[in-house]
């Protein structure tokens, strides 16, 4: 089920479209400076029933097309690529999130923030910063909040605590009436529009990040991290050989993706083992690493089996992942900033995995040496 549909018969959009414009562009174009071009495309089989927000059905083409005024708003402009062919909405100034309405005390919440790659497939030494900005690419991921623990424990049972509309106007998203689980925990999950329970990812696998929420608090500005299926295919193939888990690969295994890091400071921790709790070490055929090649791009994978400890990344994925509480102890015999960093066992964050999903999560440690 898609939330965000939104259809508007192709009649009326030309009507509006004629009374604002003097040149008269046909179905599946639109007018860019004075001259018709076709509009962004996007190909379903499903017919008209599945075309997402902002698109509209073109029977000869048998594909939704997109039109920009449908999904740039006020405060906004279309920019469109050279081969006119797909566009972004770019700000040209306002709000940079939608609004929250505002909360009661103890009552539902409401949850702001933008969409970003887990790794901008354009420029892979950005981690967790790029803005996704291309509405055809938006109009491809829907985004809900889940309890996190909840769909890591029984992920064929639960069910959404809300569903977003996306604004790609501000490539940014609103998710309101959230009812904060009794453990404090929320996840934005991103994921394909008209995504089936433990359908293959065509476009955006199930990815979720937690954040810490309270009843009657807003959180705004906490973003969705989306992990396009050609990065996925990336990891895969570098270890498929590797993986010892029985469903298969990095995303029917389901993975978690911690982010060992010193709390305060926020700096990756390089040289930490991690531990299930304080006492289990996870298997090296469980884990894999993610980090820098020599330009700093985050496109490296290292095997547990060779290396055991996290990189100045501070990145570990965990195949197969369990529900738990992650820890970190330091490797011996090395330099590393786990020298001046310790976990605060029990306090480290709970958090997990299923199978066909991605979940994103630091855990944070107190520096124990101020120099």
């Amino acid at each position: 089920m898609n939330i965000l549909k939104k259809l508007v018969p192709i009649a009326m959009f030309l009507m509006v479209f004629q009374s604002c414009h003097t040149i008269e562009c046909g179905d599946g174009t639109v007018e860019k400076n004075g001259e018709c071009v076709p509009l962004a495309f996007v190909q379903t089989d499903g017919g008209a029933d599945f075309c997402s927000a902002g698109s509209h059905w073109n029977p000869e083409t048998q594909k939704c097309y997109i039109d920009p005024s449908e999904v740039c708003g006020k405060g906004t402009e279309v920019i469109w690529s050279e081969d006119g062919l797909s566009f972004t909405c770019e700000s040209t100034g306002g709000p940079s999130l939608p609004e929250c309405p505002e909360a009661q005390p103890g009552g539902p919440i409401c949850i702001t923030g933008k969409i970003k790659y887990f790794i901008d497939p354009s420029n892979e030494t950005q981690l967790m910063t790029t803005e996704i900005t291309d509405a055809s690419l938006l109009n491809q991921m829907e985004i809900v909040a889940y309890d996190p623990l909840e769909y890591a424990s029984n992920p064929s049972s639960a069910e959404p605590l809300g569903y977003a509309t996306i604004d790609a106007t501000l490539s940014a998203f609103i998710v309101t009436d959230i009812v904060v689980p009794t453990q404090g925990y929320v996840a934005i999950v991103v994921r394909d529009t008209n995504w089936v329970r433990d359908s293959e990812a065509v476009n955006w696998p199930f990815t979720g990040y937690a954040y810490k929420a309270r009843a009657g608090e807003n959180i705004e500005g906490s973003d969705a991290y989306a992990i396009p299926t050609t990065q996925l295919e990336v990891w895969e193939t570098e270890l498929s050989d590797f993986i010892s888990c029985p469903e298969g690969g990095i995303y029917d295994c389901g993975t978690w993706i911690g982010i060992y890091r010193e709390k305060e400071s926020l700096n990756t921790i390089d040289g930490v083992l991690p531990y299930l709790g304080v006492n289990t070490r996870i298997p090296f055929a469980d884990l894999a690493f993610i980090d820098k090649d020599t330009s700093g791009n985050y496109n490296v994978l290292t095997r547990g089996s060779d290396r055991a400890y996290t990189s100045e990344t501070g990145m570990t994925m965990y195949f197969g992942a369990e529900v738990t509480t992650y820890f970190g102890l330091c490797q011996t015999g090395i330099e590393s900033l786990c020298n001046d960093w310790e976990m605060n066992f029990p306090r480290t964050t709970q958090g997990g995995s299923s199978t066909k999903t991605l979940f994103i999560e630091y855990v944070n440690g107190d520096r124990i040496n101020d120099e």
